[in-house]
């Protein structure tokens, strides 16, 4: 009885939805999933640049006579674009309407955006006739292909939800799949991985890492850094994905190649003055960049995925992705120092000096190219 009613609520809102678009539509790229017993109900608004042939004018947008003339292709499209995977397969999309999203002062003009409302069939039978009973809710991805032509319009930002549980995934052409309300075990692993990745395919925070490395330390002065280095980026990346904390990227991409420059110039000051105390410095020194380093990182997280504040889904992403951060900054160390041993047995004790002046000079000319190229001074 509780399945009937909620597909009945379905069945009412689906009635209603053409008058209340009108009043308050579904913003532009942006989109709900609730996950109930069997079924998955879905709201998605889409960018008709995504659709293939069905703007008839070439206008870049869609009238209510164009949706009707081409009702079956778009069904079709967003069949094939929008789906949820199960262990072994698509799970099928029930789609209940199609609607354009009109500027509200103008309803009767071409829309740039359509609206899918439809249901997926988590119990292999249909929602409207299945026994209440265990359901398929474990183990899904979504997965996202319909995507603009303008830049403006190749993401969607998805609110997953079941019962207690929210997730907010953005998807993009780059990242066109996401795990729904993943387990804890497996969100661990997933964020592990993603932190891994982040940290590998970034050159500035490579780089930076390096010239950290590349001072002739003792161990025990190394790991010192590097705890620095740990604890900065955890302490601002934990406060942008918990507290709230945000930086405009615009400030934090040339702050972060900034800190490349300042890292080497700090070095090459500290070793032509023979300073003492300069390793206390530079420790904090060390610390004070991860701080900046930790802001890219919160935004690189918050861009992915964000979870209600205080959730066990936030602290599992949270964790995950720094244990991956670590984990990408042990193995860029052991690799490091693996390199020195080679070529101190090629070339002799000189080597380290070698490696450690290669790093800072190519520190230096990238780190400023990419702070100039980051603030638009490039010629």
């Amino acid at each position: 009885m509780r399945f009937a009613a909620r597909w009945t609520l379905l069945w009412a809102w689906c009635l209603l939805a053409p008058r209340a678009a009108q009043a308050h539509p579904i913003e532009a790229r942006k989109g709900t999933l609730n996950l109930l017993d069997r079924a998955a109900y879905l709201v998605v608004s889409l960018p008709v640049s995504a659709l293939d042939n069905v703007d008839d004018d070439g206008d870049g947008a869609l009238s209510p006579a164009e949706l009707e003339a081409h009702a079956g292709a778009i069904r079709a499209q967003v069949i094939a674009g929008v789906q949820l995977l199960g262990p072994d397969r698509a799970l099928p999309l029930h789609l209940l309407m199609l609607d354009v999203t009109p500027p509200e002062d103008s309803p009767g003009l071409a829309s740039r955006h359509v609206v899918a409302m439809g249901w997926f069939d988590l119990g292999g039978a249909s929602a409207a006739q299945a026994p209440d009973g265990p359901a398929l809710r474990e183990g899904l991805r979504m997965r996202f292909r319909l995507f603009g032509k303008d830049s403006a319009q190749r993401e969607l930002n998805l609110t997953i939800t079941r019962q207690q549980d929210v997730q907010w995934v953005q998807f993009t052409p780059e990242r066109p799949e996401h795990r729904v309300l993943p387990s804890s075990v497996t969100l661990l692993a997933d964020y592990a991985r993603i932190g891994a990745e982040h940290v590998l395919q970034g050159p500035d925070h490579l780089l930076f890492l390096l010239v950290v490395l590349a001072t002739g330390w003792g161990w025990r002065t190394l790991l010192a850094a590097l705890s620095c280095f740990t604890a900065g980026h955890a302490l601002t990346l934990a406060l942008g994905v918990w507290a709230g904390w945000s930086v405009p990227a615009g400030v934090v991409e040339p702050a972060i190649a900034a800190t490349i420059v300042g890292m080497v110039a700090f070095d090459l000051w500290s070793r032509r003055q023979a300073r003492a105390g300069a390793t206390a410095q530079r420790l904090a020194l060390v610390f004070l960049c991860a701080l900046v380093h930790g802001l890219g990182f919160a935004g690189a997280l918050t861009e992915l995925t964000r979870w209600p504040a205080g959730s066990t889904q936030m602290a599992g992403a949270l964790i995950g992705f720094n244990l991956g951060i670590e984990a990408a900054q042990i193995a860029v160390t052991l690799l490091a120092g693996a390199t020195v041993q080679v070529l101190r047995a090629v070339v002799g004790q000189g080597a380290h000096r070698w490696a450690s002046n290669a790093a800072s000079a190519t520190a230096l000319v990238a780190g400023t190219w990419w702070f100039l190229e980051r603030l638009g001074l490039q010629p």
